[in-house]
């Protein structure tokens, strides 16, 4: 049987690893990437340029100026106000600068590709007139130095693992983590949820597969089926891993990479061993939901209708890890974050953020284990049951009679009695898989009639 389930997964990973949709939504993020890069190359290049600043009769303040390293310009003086617009009607500078009354001006060309930078200016010409000010007043170098000298204040927050983190920056950078972490795992569910329900959907629209179920069982199909897309996953996260690890030499000097791997400074080994774990744990559970539900369906234009519940499931936790960024002392989203699949991406963000500790994180992912093993055992009989049959009834009902196993209760009324008279209960087998699954598709069914609607 593993021989068998292993020859479905390979043959489910060969077809999509060959297939030209795969490989687009692979390349797509290395496209977008090459794309900004690209753009960042084009901005970075006209911004790298020195701008050319005249100082219109002023050699004092040029020498001041042109020793100045923040402003990043080169800059010379110029006696006639008439030259300098000249030269800058002929690009020949950027820019001049005048002196009246007090009060500094930069004139600047339109056509310029060039920038000067305000701020560093401005506090450049600041400094000046704080100069001119103390030697008004007769101050010395050393008080003018105190005067501006700024209060020595920090900002620390104490988080729920005792770490701290520094200021609004950090806050700011561990908002972002959540959030990017929150957004990565829902598009990879949302993905092979899709992929999984497409490959059942073509075999029952075909009628594949009652040839299929001829050569093998039920449960080789369910779970080899999983363990081919599961692979897909694997290959495609380990494509970005390779991806990255091959142009970091080339890109680890931009300002955009460096601006992410201070981001990402804050994150310890443990997150990144928890993130991957829950994710592959989440994604794990979707795909088995999808299966079942993707069994129910006729023809393959009722795939999309079929996994719309567990898609709004899905987006509970999506939409929960980005608000929990922002109000993370909410008491509703601290309890859905230890739901099984609601967990995966709230969990997965309050950690991010250092509000939620290591034990409850690993506490939820225990529980989406436990959820997700109930499920796929559970799964079981109701894909044998309905991976064959081709009901009119709405799919949602069908759902429901597999999991309180109505159909089945109908079909073995005859068999309830035992050789010694006692009467047997089915549905007490599994009934804690059943009510499971049960309280899953009710909150399934909240969440779609009066969150989504």
């Amino acid at each position: 049987m593993k021989n068998q389930t292993w020859l479905v997964a390979k043959n489910i990973y060969r077809s999509r690893i060959k297939g030209v949709g795969f490989w687009a939504l692979v390349l797509s993020p290395f496209l977008l990437g090459a794309v900004y890069l690209v753009i960042g190359l084009v901005i970075s290049s006209g911004a790298n340029q020195t701008p050319q600043l005249a100082v219109v009769d002023n050699p004092a303040l040029t020498q001041i100026l042109s020793k100045n390293e923040s402003l990043k310009a080169d800059i010379k003086n110029e006696s006639s106000l008439k030259e300098v617009k000249n030269e800058l009607s002929e690009g020949r500078i950027d820019g001049f600068l005048t002196v009246e009354d007090g009060t500094y001006t930069i004139v600047t060309d339109n056509k310029s590709s060039v920038k000067f930078d305000q701020t560093s200016f401005q506090a450049a010409l600041t400094q000046v007139n704080i100069s001119k000010t103390a030697q008004r007043l007769n101050l010395s170098a050393a008080d003018v130095q105190e005067l501006l000298s700024p209060a020595k204040f920090t900002m620390k927050t104490q988080t729920s693992s005792g770490q701290k983190s520094t200021g609004n920056s950090q806050t700011g950078a561990n908002i972002a983590i959540g959030s990017i972490a929150s957004i990565l795992i829902f598009t990879l569910m949302m993905m092979y949820v899709g992929i999984i329900g497409q490959e059942i959907g073509n075999e029952k629209s075909s009628r594949i597969m009652e040839t299929l179920l001829a050569a093998t069982s039920s449960n080789v199909q369910y779970y080899g089926k999983i363990i081919g897309v599961i692979l897909l996953l694997t290959t495609q996260l380990g494509i970005y891993v390779l991806g990255f690890g091959v142009a970091y030499p080339f890109i680890r000097n931009l300002d955009q990479i460096k601006a992410i791997g201070e981001m990402l400074s804050g994150i310890t080994f443990g997150f990144g061993i928890y993130l991957v774990a829950m994710s592959l744990v989440g994604i794990l559970g979707y795909l088995i939901l999808a299966s079942i539900v993707a069994s129910l369906v006729n023809e393959q234009a009722q795939v999309q209708q079929a996994t719309q519940p567990i898609a709004f499931l899905a987006m509970i936790g999506y939409i929960g890890g980005i608000a929990g960024s922002t109000v993370p002392g909410n008491i509703v989203l601290k309890v859905l974050s230890f739901i099984p699949f609601i967990s995966p991406t709230l969990m997965t963000s309050r950690l991010a953020i250092q509000y939620s500790t290591t034990t409850e994180a690993w506490i939820a992912l225990g529980l989406q284990l436990l959820a997700t093993l109930a499920i796929a055992k559970a799964g079981e009989k109701i894909y044998a049951r309905n991976v064959l049959s081709y009901s009119d009834e709405k799919i949602m009902s069908q759902l429901f009679k597999g999991l309180t196993g109505r159909q089945a209760k109908r079909k073995n009324a005859d068999k309830v009695v035992s050789e010694n008279g006692e009467k047997k209960n089915p549905w007490r087998r599994n009934s804690p898989l059943r009510l499971a699954l049960v309280i899953l598709i009710i909150l399934i069914i909240l969440a779609y009639r009066f969150i989504f609607k």
